[in-house]
């Protein structure tokens, strides 16, 4: 038997871009924020437990991202949930709705490394959101 989880695509998920690691850990997230709410106690033990383990990706993120905020390739992926190739195969896309330009404008270089605009980034996944439906 194979589990839903090794699909690939699932077509009743809300965000098409999502991989089955990335909707496993959505649901995580969900179990995370109930077991918060009705047992803040128990959620704490299972947050030290993962930070012990250096599983910090369901843990709470506080920060706050500002439109201007520069990102590098890695962490405009981390941001939106996709690998980091996703995010340079959509610099190199033209952009469905505005002949011309491309879906995810490079901003500048740091050193080696490609930076993008925060608010770009959010756009680029409104943007496939809205193309797919």
């Amino acid at each position: 038997m194979i589990p839903d989880y090794d699909r690939q695509a699932n077509p009743r998920w809300p965000n098409h871009l999502d991989n089955p690691t990335h909707r496993a850990r959505a649901v995580a997230r969900m179990y995370r924020a109930h077991l918060r709410a009705a047992r803040p106690d128990l959620c704490d033990q299972a947050d030290g437990t993962a930070r012990r383990f250096g599983e910090t990706w369901p843990l709470e993120r506080e920060e706050l991202i500002e439109p201007e905020q520069e990102l590098t390739t890695a962490e405009a992926a981390a941001l939106v949930n996709v690998p980091p190739a996703t995010i340079r195969k959509w610099a190199c896309l033209d952009h469905p709705e505005r002949p011309g330009e491309k879906l995810l404008p490079r901003f500048k270089k740091r050193g080696r490394e490609t930076v993008y605009l925060a608010g770009k980034v959010l756009e680029a996944v409104a943007v496939l959101r809205r193309a797919k439906t």
